[in-house]
C-alpha cells in the first residue's frame, strides 16, 4: 500500500543558500516492493551502501493531540555524486513491535535528483510518523532505483504514557501507527490523519457549537514568518482536534474567518471532521498578501467585521427546546490597527449561550489582545494556551462543561 509520507529536503551550504530545485518528488513509476529483495535486505540487518546519517526525535505532542515522532536523513552531495548525477530515491518505512510484528502497511516515498548536486551540500530528508504511547522499532529502507544500492536503518522508538492525562481514553480508536497524509503544496506542514480521536461528550441537552476560527494572520505579526508559520499550525490544530467532539446530541460546525478582508472564507456545517483540501485552501486564501484597494481602505474595521459576525450568531432568534449555542472561539493575540473600532459586542438580553475562547499566545510575555476586549459581554471562559499540553487540558476542561448542560 503506498501512502504519502511527510518529507522536507533542505540544502545546507557554507557559503549561502542553494535552491531545492534539483531534488523533486515525483509521483513516476511506483516501486512495486515485490521487484526488490526488501524482506533479505531488512533480515541481513543494518546496511549502508550510500553513506547517511539517521536520527530521530524524542516523541512530542502535536496541537492536534496527537503523538509524533520526527526522524531525519543526511546525504551528502559528495557520496551521492561518486554514483552518479542522476538518482531515484525511494524511502520506504514501516513500524513493527519489540518482538517483530509489523504494525502497519509499508509507506513509500520518492524523490529525483536530475542533476549533479553542488559540492558541500547536504540533502536533508524529514519525515513523521505519529503513535500512540509504547515501545516500536522503525525500519527504514532507502533504495536508489538509478544505481541498485540499498540501505537499512533500525531505530528503536519509545513514546511513554502521559502522567495525568487529562484525555486519557482519547486514542481507544486509533491504530497504534499512523503515517501522515501531506497537502503536496504544504510539504513542510503536520500533515493530516485520517484516525479520529475519541472525545465523546454525554451532554444532557441538545447543543449547537460552532468553531469559529480567524484564519487570517495577527495583523501585528505581518512580515513574521517563524510567528505566522505558529499561527497557521495552532488554528489548523486545534480546528481538527475540537471537529472531533462527539456530542451525545445536537449539531457540530466550524467557520473560518478572514479578519483582513471581512469574508467567512470557511464554512462547514454539521460535520465529523473538516474537509481539509477545503481547509487548507481557506487558510492560503486569507494568508495571500495580495489585497483589494477596498479591503486596505477598510483596515481600521477588521475588528468590526468581527463583532458585527459575533453579533448575528448571538442575537439570533431561538425558540423554545431549540438547541443551547455554544460558540468555540480560536484566534491568537490579536492587535488592530491604531484608531480601530473596538467597541464591545452589544448583548440583546440573555443570549442562551455558551463562549469558551481559546487563546494562543506566542509567550508568557505575548499578553495583548485586544479581541477580548470585543467578546468581553459574553462573558466567556477564556484559555490561555501556549503549548499542545495546554489545549488538551482546555479540551478536558470544556468537554466536562459540555456535560453539565
Amino acid at each position: 500500500m503506498r501512502r504519502a509520507v511527510c518529507l522536507m529536503i533542505c540544502f545546507a551550504v557554507a557559503a549561502g543558500a542553494l535552491s531545492a530545485r534539483p531534488v523533486q518528488i515525483g509521483d513516476g513509476i511506483p516501486l512495486d516492493l515485490k521487484s526488490i529483495p526488501i524482506s533479505d535486505w531488512i533480515n541481513a540487518g543494518e546496511q549502508a551502501e550510500i553513506p547517511w546519517d539517521l536520527r530521530l526525535s524524542d516523541p512530542h505532542l502535536r496541537i492536534d493531540q496527537r503523538l509524533e515522532v520526527s526522524y531525519v536523513i543526511h546525504l551528502s552531495a559528495k557520496d551521492l555524486n561518486r554514483t552518479g548525477k542522476a538518482h531515484e530515491l525511494f524511502f520506504v518505512s514501516r513500524i513493527s513491535s519489540p518482538d517483530g510484528e509489523w504494525l502497519d502497511q509499508p509507506n513509500i516515498a520518492r524523490y529525483v535528483v536530475e542533476q549533479e548536486l553542488p559540492k558541500g551540500v547536504q540533502t536533508q530528508f524529514f519525515m513523521r510518523v505519529c503513535v500512540q504511547p509504547g515501545d516500536y522499532v522503525l525500519w527504514l529502507v532507502l533504495y536508489d532505483r538509478q544505481t541498485g544500492r540499498h540501505n537499512v536503518g533500525r531505530r528503536r522508538i519509545r513514546v511513554p504514557e502521559f502522567r495525568g492525562d487529562p484525555l486519557p481514553d482519547i486514542y481507544r480508536h486509533m491504530p497504534l501507527v499512523e503515517f501522515p497524509q501531506i497537502d503536496e503544496s504544504e510539504q513542510n506542514g503536520p500533515g493530516f490523519l485520517t484516525s479520529r480521536l475519541y472525545l465523546p461528550v454525554h451532554n444532557k441537552h441538545a447543543l449547537e457549537v460552532e468553531l469559529i476560527s480567524t484564519l487570517s494572520p495577527p495583523e501585528q505579526w505581518t512580515g513574521r514568518t517563524r510567528v505566522l508559520r505558529s499561527h497557521n499550525d495552532n488554528t489548523i490544530g486545534a480546528i481538527i482536534a475540537l471537529s472531533q467532539l462527539e456530542l451525545a446530541g445536537g449539531t457540530l460546525s466550524i467557520t473560518g474567518l478572514d479578519l483582513v478582508r471581512h469574508q467567512v472564507i470557511f464554512e462547514e456545517p454539521s460535520i465529523h471532521g473538516p474537509n481539509w483540501q477545503s481547509l487548507m485552501e481557506a487558510l492560503k486564501k486569507a494568508q495571500s498578501p495580495e489585497l483589494s484597494a477596498q479591503a486596505l481602505q477598510g483596515s481600521k474595521n477588521n475588528g468590526a467585521f468581527f463583532r458585527e459576525f459575533l453579533s448575528q450568531r448571538i442575537n439570533s432568534e431561538g425558540f423554545d427546546g431549540s438547541p443551547i449555542r455554544v460558540l468555540i472561539i480560536v484566534t491568537s493575540s490579536q492587535l488592530f490597527q491604531r484608531g480601530s473600532d473596538l467597541t464591545p459586542l452589544q448583548v440583546e438580553g440573555d443570549c442562551h449561550c455558551r463562549v469558551y475562547h481559546l487563546r494562543f499566545r506566542l509567550n508568557m510575555a505575548d499578553v495583548f489582545d485586544e479581541i477580548e476586549k470585543i467578546i468581553k459581554p459574553l462573558h466567556p471562559r477564556t484559555f490561555n494556551l501556549i503549548t499542545p499540553r495546554d489545549l488538551r487540558k482546555a479540551i478536558a476542561e470544556i468537554v466536562a462543561d459540555l456535560e453539565k448542560l
